[in-house]
């Protein structure tokens, strides 16, 4: 099996799955190495073939992608909301008051990092529970409403939309998926006519004029 299709190359926690994915792999070989009790050379030489293969395959992937510019490593500084507000005047539009980053303080930042990466982690469940998101969150879910709300002016459902509509639109930019349903259910959305609008109205594009002109 080839480790490296398993991972979303275009997720924000990317470089935790690489890391992941590797380590697995490279235990085998260590605890293979260091075993007295795995007297088979054949056994041994099997286990760690196809181990160092799996990390091989990630490696050749990474190098792949990167050289595409379908992948970015560096780790994210500040949440993923701030860049959307700041190039999408539509979700600027959506925002309650004006975000200004600046005065939003690092502990704050961090707190929207992790609620960003919760939010990514179930992206394709159509009815994403507030309730669950605020339990990782460990917080309640009024407390998530009025947290979101004061940082970035927007309402939980808001958010996870935008967040859903930047992650399909990552997708088509990058290549990831052509098919206009497949990026929808990968979203969260079951309806693809509803999602397209959504989209439209987030981007001035739909998906498929936006697939479209890409080729």
């Amino acid at each position: 099996m080839n480790t490296a299709r398993n991972i979303d190359w275009s997720s924000p926690d990317i470089l935790e799955q690489i890391i992941q994915n590797i380590k697995h792999p490279l235990e085998n070989i260590i605890s293979v190495s260091k075993s007295t009790t795995l007297h088979h050379k054949e056994k041994k030489d099997e286990i760690i073939f196809s181990s160092s293969k799996e990390i091989s395959d990630i490696i050749e992937e990474i190098m792949l992608k990167t050289k595409s510019k379908a992948l970015n490593l560096t780790f994210r500084s500040r949440p993923e909301i701030f860049e959307i507000y700041e190039s999408n005047e539509n979700v600027r539009e959506l925002c309650a008051n004006e975000i200004n980053p600046q005065k939003i303080a690092k502990i704050d930042q961090d707190w929207l990092i992790n609620l960003e990466k919760e939010i990514y982690g179930s992206l394709n469940q159509n009815e994403l529970s507030l309730y669950e998101l605020s339990y990782k969150m460990a917080v309640s879910e009024r407390q998530l409403h009025r947290k979101v709300g004061s940082l970035v002016y927007l309402t939980p459902n808001k958010y996870i939309r935008i967040l859903r509509l930047h992650k399909a639109k990552q997708m088509i930019d990058n290549y990831i998926q052509k098919s206009i349903s497949q990026i929808a259910y990968a979203v969260g959305y079951n309806d693809v006519h509803y999602f397209s609008r959504l989209f439209a109205d987030q981007y001035n594009i739909s998906p498929k004029e936006l697939i479209n002109s890409l080729e």
